[in-house]
């Protein structure tokens, strides 16, 4: 608190370029002296906690995105750091009627929420101008942003979220024209779209988390068009998921999905989207398209395929085992594969363009087929190998990464390779020559 104070006197009283290399010293020492016993009264608040280094990141990153916006936003993302989440720390210790609930993977407080609430519209009134103050649907947006940045947090990172988030958000504010009726009630609608995931048991609470923040990132930041592709895949996924395990009476014990596993299936795509939001090259589109439709061709395969084949071919002894086993293929499978990536394509290229290039939809749809060929592959020689690192044969914790979903990542990384090879063999096309 004191330090953010400091940081806030020191905005008024030097020059911005000389702030910029006080914030980097201040950043340097904190990575330099982390290690150290002589400064552990400095940086060890509470067990594994990494508050002290996500702090000056956070601090430095907001700076360094606000450089050249008015002072006063850098002022109130510091002071909603420096002021509310200490008082939303004190009011989460209150015991009599103060009622807790877990987020990620840290308890919060109803009344250290509260507080944090409060504090941080005062902090809005104090600091941000009257043109903005005037903007209701702007200031109930920014606070539930500040909400959102300081639950999410897991040992000590909401020190950078809120400053880093408060920061993006005020700077995309003065940089486009945003929609704040239509972000709030995103942020509501995906927010009660997530609960309701873990609630009914789809995903785990990371997992759901991790769903709700890449939702936001893809409604919000890119647009309807780039939401839709990966909601298709999720509710096919969902439906030929269900439809497998009742036809084949499958039990199973953990039918969430967690953190790990949504990341297999969406991290490129999403990835995709931000090189396209940095660069705007249409080559970035084709990609997220390419993703999507790899990911869906993979798991249309392995849930249809067991309803119509009961024995697989194993890419490893080229015998026959019994349909789901890894690193086997079946023909009802494949098909599957293949329908599942022209589904998404056909779907995902008109939602881009408003019209079908057969041509391109052609090498899409084969760049995906062909990524669940080494997804299967990968899963043959590769998956079985990992499952004997000691590692991976410990218990495994609930929210832990699988060589499953390592495979995952790895074989729908592929469909960018073929998607680039195709291009330029099959259609001539350049990817340095898409815009």
């Amino acid at each position: 608190m004191l330090m953010g104070i400091a940081i806030l006197l020191l905005t008024y009283w030097v020059e911005r370029q000389l702030l910029l290399y006080l914030i980097l010293a201040g950043t340097a020492f904190a990575l330099l002296t982390f290690n150290y016993k002589q400064f552990t009264f400095l940086h060890k608040s509470y067990s594994n906690s990494l508050g002290t280094l996500f702090y000056p990141a956070g601090v430095l990153s907001s700076y360094l995105l606000l450089y050249n916006q008015p002072i006063y936003f850098f002022q109130a993302s510091l002071m909603v750091l420096t002021i509310s989440d200490t008082v939303a720390n004190f009011a989460g210790q209150w015991k009599q009627g103060n009622k807790r609930f877990m987020v990620f993977c840290e308890r919060k407080s109803l009344y250290g929420v509260l507080a944090f609430s409060i504090s941080t519209l005062i902090i809005f009134f104090v600091f941000l101008p009257h043109t903005l103050l005037g903007d209701w649907g702007f200031i109930i947006l920014t606070l539930l942003l500040a909400i959102n940045f300081e639950v999410i947090s897991v040992r000590g990172s909401d020190n950078f979220s809120i400053t880093f988030g408060l920061g993006l958000f005020f700077l995309l504010n003065e940089t486009n024209s945003l929609n704040m009726p239509y972000l709030v009630f995103l942020l509501l609608f995906m927010g009660a779209g997530a609960f309701l995931l873990y609630h009914w048991k789809m995903l785990s609470r990371l997992g759901s988390l991790t769903a709700y923040l890449l939702g936001v990132f893809l409604l919000a930041v890119m647009g309807l068009e780039w939401m839709l592709p990966v909601l298709a895949f999720f509710i096919t996924s969902l439906i030929f998921t269900k439809l497998n395990r009742s036809l084949n009476k499958t039990k199973t014990t953990d039918s969430q999905r967690n953190a790990w596993q949504v990341m297999a299936n969406i991290l490129w795509a999403v990835g995709s989207a931000f090189l396209y939001l940095i660069t705007g090259s249409e080559l970035y589109v084709l990609l997220f398209i390419s993703f999507v439709a790899a990911v869906t061709a993979d798991t249309w395969a392995s849930e249809i395929g067991p309803v119509f084949n009961k024995k697989s071919f194993s890419l490893k002894d080229g015998r026959l085992h019994k349909a789901g086993t890894t690193g086997a293929i079946s023909l009802a499978g494949t098909l599957a594969a293949l329908s599942g990536a022209v589904f998404i394509v056909v779907f995902a290229y008109y939602l881009f363009f408003g019209a079908i290039s057969w041509p391109m939809i052609i090498v899409i749809s084969l760049s995906a087929f062909l990524a669940t060929f080494v997804d299967s592959f990968l899963g043959a020689f590769w998956e079985v190998n990992l499952l004997k690192r000691n590692y991976f044969k410990a218990p495994q914790a609930a929210e832990r990464i699988t060589p499953n979903d390592l495979v995952n990542l790895l074989g729908s990384l592929s469909a960018a390779l073929f998607l680039l090879g195709l291009l330029q063999l099959w259609l001539g096309v350049r990817p340095g020559r898409l815009t």
